[in-house]
């Protein structure tokens, strides 16, 4: 059974130039975050088909404010339905069946609650051949 490591998002309401950072602007306001963690070091999934379901436990990082909460996790190019979310507002869970090849996509969608903004945070998971 694979085991991914926790992944850690970090988010910022100031934009960064540090390697790994991704800058964006929501409703003029600027944002910026990073994952680490999980099967690359930068928040992305990779199992192999075949080697049964994973859970990839994910979390803000603990410098993150709490002013930040995950409001949703949405998926693209699942078209396999591999992928499903158990969460809350500061932490939760990717559970990938790992039955089928695939390249998805996960967004975490957190909510400023000071401004009021939704901020989509967005790495990738692959399902490869086994």
């Amino acid at each position: 059974m694979p085991n991914t490591p926790t992944i850690q998002l970090d988010l910022r309401n100031s934009a960064s130039n540090e390697s790994g950072w991704h800058n964006l602007e929501v409703n003029n306001h600027v944002y910026s975050y990073c994952y680490s963690g999980g099967d690359d070091g930068a928040g992305g999934l990779v199992q192999t088909v075949g080697q049964g379901r994973d859970t990839a436990p994910i979390q803000f990082a603990s410098t993150t404010d709490t002013r930040y909460q995950i409001n949703s996790c949405v998926f693209t190019n699942d078209g396999q339905q591999q992928l499903t979310w158990n969460g809350g507002n500061r932490a939760g869970s990717i559970v990938d069946a790992n039955t089928q090849v695939e390249n998805a996509e996960y967004c975490i969608i957190v909510t400023d609650t000071t401004t009021g903004c939704a901020i989509p945070c967005d790495p990738q998971v692959t399902n490869k051949p086994s």
